[in-house]
């Protein structure tokens, strides 16, 4: 079946080629457009509705290239027919190199139409698209409030989306206490808990609206930190589907307690990382923690994080041994970098073993994307600049 989406900013030859689309055999028409939509939108859509076929009018050329060209380089193979006037067939070679083969003139005819469609799908058969990778949802819970689970949560994200180029999503899940929205300053845009109550309407257009921007990483905050008794668990499925089929990588900050929500979202991940710190009380509440998700059958999913690692404090063996599961990741005590970069209005150093630490989880979440040169490797540790005020606080979670 091939599903169709159609981009066409004169509304009668829309219409018309639209008719035309309907009477071919095992072809549906899952969106139209009236005007060209950002590169960011149509892939966006493409990727939600499992588009794989795309009719673009091509005379309003500069934003028909640049749709081809977002095309060709995230979504090389997709088969796209363009169409339009006489005037503009003379710009159509400059496409040609960004995959656009088959080119129909105005009025475009049944037939003509039918045979592009039948191009389309040989082509399709021959080379068909590789198939479309559902993301992996990573979850953070701390053993308690105040262990830093926020912060790993949240830089790791960003070293996804700006360090390795993965499409990233970041959940705040703490609907009671949650500092996702405060620590990146996105005002009071759209929620988690708004974005499950739309539950089957919400849409591609409704999600772009929706959530926070971050440089590259998008965000769903936790809101007005008035959470409702019972979440609405059928409203987060649909959240996780629609994000399952645009991110490459999710990961979502919980609460430190077992809240119907949480557990749902721990039971939907590939990996449940568990922060603690090296003190007693986070580590016995750790190791409580890890029974509970034990008699929940998740056992194998846990990995346990161990922050504000100190040479004076205990050791990973220590650790594994209270906790019950060893220790995957550490990440350092650095108190004086992180107020360091705060004074002097810039980022903690890249080289540092905090930086590093982060960088290499972030790695581990997407082994398949290559680090960028150390010259763009910024954003991510701002992050820590920002949620460090926080640190002489509560570092709440």
């Amino acid at each position: 079946m091939l599903r169709a989406l159609l981009i066409c900013a004169n509304q009668r030859v829309k219409e018309g080629i639209a008719a035309s689309l309907f009477r071919i055999p095992d072809l549906d028409l899952v969106r139209e457009w009236e005007r060209h939509p950002s590169p960011d939108a149509l892939l966006r859509s493409i990727r939600i509705r499992g588009v794989n076929l795309v009719l673009l009018d091509a005379d309003d050329f500069d934003r028909a290239k640049d749709l081809a060209a977002a095309m060709d380089h995230q979504m090389p193979g997709i088969p796209v027919i363009t169409f339009g006037s006489q005037e503009g067939l003379k710009r159509l070679p400059r496409m040609k190199h960004k995959g656009m083969r088959d080119h129909l003139m105005l009025p475009v005819s049944d037939a003509a139409l039918a045979d592009g469609v039948f191009s389309a799908r040989r082509r399709l058969q021959t080379h068909p698209l590789a198939e479309a990778k559902l993301s992996d949802l990573y979850t953070f819970l701390p053993a308690k409030a105040g262990v830093g689970a926020s912060t790993i949560a949240l830089s790791t994200s960003c070293a996804l989306a700006e360090e390795l180029g993965a499409r990233t999503l970041l959940l705040d899940c703490d609907l009671h206490s949650g500092a996702i929205q405060f620590l990146l300053k996105l005002g009071d845009g759209a929620s988690i808990v708004e974005a499950m109550k739309l539950g089957g309407n919400l849409d591609e257009d409704r999600w772009s609206q929706m959530v926070g921007h971050s440089g590259k990483l998008e965000v769903l905050h936790a809101g007005g930190l008035e959470a409702e008794p019972d979440a609405d668990l059928e409203g987060l499925q649909q959240v996780l589907g629609m994000a399952r089929a645009q991110y490459e990588v999710i990961c979502a900050d919980l609460p430190s307690s077992l809240d119907s929500l949480s557990v749902a979202l721990m039971q939907e991940s590939r990996r449940i990382f568990l922060v603690t710190t090296p003190e007693v009380v986070p580590l016995y509440l750790a190791a409580a923690r890890l029974r509970r998700l034990t008699d929940l059958g998740l056992a194998g999913r846990i990995s346990l994080l161990l922050n504000r690692k100190s040479s004076k404090k205990l050791g990973d063996e220590q650790v594994a041994e209270m906790v019950g599961i060893p220790v995957m990741h550490r990440f350092s005590n650095d108190y004086k970098g992180v107020q360091s970069s705060i004074l002097n209005s810039a980022p903690v150093a890249q080289a540092s073993d905090l930086g590093q630490s982060i960088l290499n989880l972030a790695h581990s979440l997407a082994p398949h994307l290559e680090v960028k040169p150390a010259h763009t490797q910024r954003r991510f540790l701002e992050f820590f600049r920002v949620s460090s005020v926080n640190e002489t606080m509560t570092m709440r979670d």
